[in-house]
């Protein structure tokens, strides 16, 4: 769903499409980063029957959202995004690992994959083997090669990478991450690059960390690692907030959480403690 400026463009897309709102069940996001779910409760205004699944991690803070507001305006700042209005309970159904939604006919499969976030979930389409991959796979148009986001403070790379083998387990025939307008037709060898890309990002941290290198230059280490690879975005998301001064936040308060004797570097801001 994204932002909420990004509503009036959804509702006449189902328009253009010739779909009646009032057949929409559900609306769904990967987790409940606000760049991700800050339309939600607009968009269900105007779909009289749908309701939100959402990870049971993620359930509590979107009918009471006020930390999860001040959250994101401590990591993204004051002006990243507007108000997000609490959605009603009756309007929130929080998912169980595994569990089926069944569209008639259509059945998409909930698969809880945290790493990301703790609050973050996929969907997989059970006929035609299509797996939604939310960012565990954040790919951008017209690039096979995903992009990384590893500034949530509460990135844990152990459980990403259990999800990303979980997801590979399934053998999707497609991806496909929305939010970022990407597809790969091939997403074996995607989720092979996710795995790749992700462990020696960590590694960058990590050893730089321990060189007592300042966060600037290990910023500057891995965006030399992935123009290197082609995994930085093309277009619009180039240079944007991939590469912004947050860009490696989760990482390093995962290298220093799993590693309490490696000093944060001295440039290091404080949204990246690892307790946050």
């Amino acid at each position: 769903p994204g932002e909420g400026g990004q509503i009036p463009a959804l509702l006449e897309g189902l328009a253009e499409c010739a779909v009646d709102v009032d057949r929409i069940a559900y609306v769904w996001s990967s987790h409940i980063h606000l760049h991700h779910v800050q339309g939600v409760p607009e968009l269900l205004k105007k779909l009289p029957k749908a309701k939100f699944l959402v990870h049971p991690r993620g359930a509590p803070h979107v009918m009471e959202p006020n930390r999860l507001v001040e959250q994101s305006r401590m990591l993204f700042g004051d002006k990243c995004y507007g108000p997000f209005e609490a959605i009603p309970k009756d309007k929130v159904i929080a998912t169980e690992d595994g569990q089926i939604i069944d569209l008639g006919g259509k059945k998409l499969q909930i698969l809880h994959t945290p790493g990301h976030a703790p609050h973050h979930h996929n969907l997989f389409d059970l006929q035609t083997r299509a797996l939604f991959s939310g960012d565990i796979a954040m790919l951008s148009l017209n690039q096979a090669r995903a992009h990384y986001d590893v500034r949530p403070p509460l990135f844990d790379l152990d459980k990403f990478l259990e999800s990303v083998h979980r997801l590979q387990a399934l053998k999707p025939t497609i991806m496909l991450s929305f939010r970022h307008g990407g597809v790969s037709h091939d997403p074996a060898q995607t989720l092979r690059w996710v795995e790749e890309d992700h462990l020696i990002i960590e590694r960058i941290c990590r050893d730089g960390m321990k060189q007592k290198r300042s966060y600037k230059q290990i910023v500057q280490d891995v965006e030399d690692y992935t123009i290197w690879v082609g995994s930085r975005p093309e277009g619009s998301m180039a240079g944007g907030v991939e590469t912004s001064p947050g860009m490696l936040y989760g990482m390093i308060a995962y290298v220093k959480k799993t590693d309490p004797s490696i000093e944060l570097p001295a440039d290091a801001s404080p949204k990246m403690r690892p307790d946050l």
